[in-house]
């Protein structure tokens, strides 16, 4: 059995790692310190002086030393996961949810109170992205794999994540400037059959905002790596093409039909423009009207 440190008082010193590590370690066992431990936190900032009453107990202070000792990785093995990228975090929360579901622990935790224990599993759809780096770190402090497990564990989603995300050249269709499209890929997404396959459960938060819509697009188009790379192109060429019909089908009801006699001449000298410009007679036709107005002189 652990020896416990010697009794204290007084709140630990804890890192913003450490408070946020803390704070989804009780989420996920509320109990772990007392019935209803959790329920004393009113927010990750202020969870030393929120569990203060509590910090009397050597218990607490033996838990939080072993814990980090057993299963928190160095710096230097989480430098590969970007603050700022919002599509990496994205991504990466929705791998941990579905790693740490199927592999919540390898070894006993070090010293608990209580036999149960529960691990942190990620809420992509509740987070929002202010928020993704540290639950996704604290997600992974709280995995109780062994560090050597981890790392392993770690090391493969930094090379899948290589992998899987689509390049700017197959997404740069996808305009983020347009509410329009935002809208409808969203809607497309969450329509279609590809949604709902096994081993596509994605998450994440988004608002009405286009860029959230970007994000949540991408996202997904990243995390359909998942069904191989066969099954995301086919899934990116439909979107795509469908994308492109619903454009010539907007841009066909802005013209309005025109029904006029032409001789026999003129239609075959139609053909023959329309052979040598490889173009619709429709689009020759506006192209020979805008130059006859362009030439025009003022008057």
């Amino acid at each position: 059995m652990a020896v416990h440190d010697e009794n204290r008082t007084n709140p630990p010193e804890l890192t913003g790692r450490d408070k946020h590590w803390l704070h989804a370690y009780l989420f996920a066992n509320p109990n772990v310190f007392g019935l209803n431990t959790f329920n004393r936190v009113v927010s990750i900032d202020t969870i030393l002086t929120d569990l203060g009453a509590l910090w009397h107990s050597t218990y607490m202070f033996t838990q939080i030393r072993v814990w980090k000792e057993t299963f928190f990785l160095p710096e230097s093995d989480l430098e590969w996961i970007s603050q700022r990228n919002q599509r990496q975090l994205i991504w990466l929360l929705n791998e941990l949810r579905s790693a740490i579901q199927a592999n919540p622990m390898s070894i006993p935790t070090p010293q608990m109170p209580y036999p149960q224990f529960a691990p942190a599993i990620p809420s992509p759809l509740q987070t929002r992205p202010k928020d993704r780096y540290n639950f996704a770190i604290a997600a992974i402090d709280v995995w109780a794999l062994s560090s050597d497990e981890k790392r392993l564990a770690l090391a493969g989603m930094e090379h899948r994540w290589e992998q899987s995300q689509l390049s700017w050249r197959r997404t740069k269709w996808l305009d983020v400037k347009s509410r329009q499209q935002m809208d409808w890929a969203v809607d497309y997404i969450n329509q279609s059959e590809f949604r709902h396959r096994d081993g596509v459960t994605f998450l994440c938060h988004y608002t009405d905002d286009p860029r959230d819509k970007h994000l949540y697009i991408l996202g997904f188009l990243d995390h359909l790596y998942r069904l191989g790379k066969d099954s995301r192109d086919l899934f990116l060429a439909k979107m795509r093409k469908t994308w492109s019909q619903r454009k010539y089908r907007e841009s066909e009801k802005a013209k309005k039909q025109v029904y006029f006699s032409l001789s026999d001449q003129a239609r075959q000298h139609l053909s023959q423009l329309e052979k040598a410009r490889k173009q619709s007679k429709n689009r020759i036709i506006e192209d020979l009207l805008a130059q006859a107005v362009q030439s025009k002189p003022p008057g």
